[in-house]
């Protein structure tokens, strides 16, 4: 079974949610375009209208059943994504979709809005599969809390298997109010979790600084255009355009991090002869002479010369010729 550490970091999500708007054509469109854009998954949402708001919010329902998939489209796409080689997986926002959700996919994602419903959080955590929890709406305390319930099972204590987001629920999220710091304190506060971030504001800045901070898996809302209606998400989302320039931000930012070490660059070391002092003559010096610390300049030379941090391995070896004020000190000038 694939867990988080089975993918590239960061792992980024294109969140297609409901941007659909139920037509199975345009979800097949929505695969294709996220698989151009290079993300490395594609996340739908799968619910029962009726289990999922009121039935007295007959408007809402009216929509939420206009923008439903069947089941089979759901299978379809996943066999799609298996084929374009992306990752798909969907949120489900009850139980009998949970149970269906289990049967096709390998990560469960769970929403902001149900990160304190915790009969849904039991059937999903029985699966044993990797699960990812966006924190909108919620405190630290009950991050810990949900992070406890779900290692009371062996399968969550390790950090593959389990993620929570730092999120911000408002749709867009204001970038003064969006808090990037708190990856970092989660990261701090949850080593053995991974920590990602599920994305609502607009464009793609925000979204990028999420990885210099930790994020290691990135989510972020994908559509066909941000202008394709008046739903809400298609506002907050990425295109394909922007979400090619969003991956290729990302891809530039890991190469300026690096990795978490400190050697001597390759473009350095054209430098380091250049640039290191040396040990250079400060008088001219007979044959059989013994070396000593007084006997030298340490200043940059151009030419070949032992650095000043090794003279102590040559204190008290004797020149083996006469030697002029200026030269370099070389190994072959000493026995």
């Amino acid at each position: 079974m694939k867990n988080f550490n089975s993918f590239s970091k960061p792992f980024i999500v294109a969140e297609v949610g409901n941007n659909h708007e139920g037509s199975y054509k345009n979800a097949i469109k929505l695969v294709k375009s996220a698989k151009k854009a290079g993300a490395n998954a594609v996340k739908f949402q799968i619910y029962n209208p009726l289990k999922y708001s009121s039935p007295k919010d007959k408007k809402r329902i009216h929509q939420l059943k206009k923008f439903s998939l069947k089941k089979k489209q759901i299978i379809n796409l996943k066999k799609l994504c298996d084929k374009l080689e992306i990752e798909f997986f969907a949120t489900p926002f009850d139980i009998e979709s949970a149970i269906f959700l289990n049967k096709i996919q390998n990560i469960f994602k769970i929403s902001s809005g149900d990160n304190n419903y915790f009969d849904l959080l039991q059937k999903i955590r029985s699966f044993k599969k990797p699960v990812i929890i966006s924190t909108g709406l919620i405190t630290y305390n009950e991050i810990y809390k949900i992070i406890n319930y779900f290692r009371k099972l062996k399968f969550f204590k390790k950090k593959e298997n389990l993620c929570i987001m730092h999120c911000v629920s408002a749709y867009p999220a204001s970038k003064k109010k969006i808090n990037l710091n708190s990856i970092y304190f989660l990261k701090k506060k949850f080593p053995n979790v991974t920590i990602g971030y599920s994305d609502h504001t607009l464009g793609y800045n925000i979204t990028s600084l999420s990885y210099v901070v930790g994020a290691e898996i990135i989510e972020k809302h994908f559509t066909l255009s941000n202008n394709f209606s008046n739903f809400r998400d298609h506002k907050i989302s990425l295109s394909l355009n922007s979400f090619s320039k969003f991956v290729k931000k990302i891809q530039s930012l890991k190469n300026i991090l690096g990795n978490l070490n400190k050697i001597i660059n390759p473009e350095e070391k054209k430098n380091l002869h250049l640039m290191r002092r040396k040990l250079i003559l400060n008088k001219n010096l007979k044959r059989g002479h013994k070396i000593k610390k007084n006997d030298f300049l340490k200043v940059r030379s151009l030419n070949r010369g032992i650095f000043i941090s090794d003279l102590d391995k040559y204190l008290g070896k004797k020149l083996n010729q006469n030697m002029s004020k200026y030269d370099n000190l070389l190994p072959e000038n000493l026995v």
